[in-house]
């Protein structure tokens, strides 16, 4: 593999990143399921989504006036072969329900942590295969 090569997968593994925080942001719940392989498990606050129905249900079940924004920073992707890939991704959530217009007044971030990642090369290309979340702050 050459380094332009490894360099196009890491990339794409870092947009990958980006764009699931999007669409959980902007409760784009199919373009969310979309970020992983159809039997990719996503762990997160304690529950293991193992398929894109899980999925699904687990972004309808968001209240409506959530209100969330992921900030994803020092993603890191380890290549390991033409198909595969890991990596870790840092994670800062500001997140609110809250109805009405304007900011929400809360400004301390939720929760931060990290996500460990497992992605796999498909037809539709770059997808997780497996994405854990690790908190290591959470506001009481």
């Amino acid at each position: 593999m050459t380094e332009s090569e490894r360099d196009l997968i890491e990339r794409a593994c870092e947009k990958l990143c980006i764009a699931y925080a999007r669409h959980v942001d902007f409760s784009e719940a199919e373009a969310f399921a979309d970020t992983f392989i159809e039997e990719g498990e996503l762990e997160v606050f304690g529950q293991k989504l193992n398929s894109r129905q899980a999925r699904l249900k687990f972004m309808a079940n968001r209240p409506a006036n959530r209100k969330a924004l992921h900030l994803v920073t020092n993603i890191h992707v380890s290549v390991l072969d033409e198909n595969h890939a890991e990596g870790i991704s840092y994670i800062t959530l500001f997140r609110a329900d809250h109805d009405g217009p304007g900011p929400v007044p809360d400004t301390l971030p939720m929760l931060a942590g990290y996500m460990e990642d497992k992605y796999v090369r498909t037809p539709a290309g770059w997808k997780f295969s497996a994405r854990k979340a690790s908190m290591l702050f959470m506001k009481s």
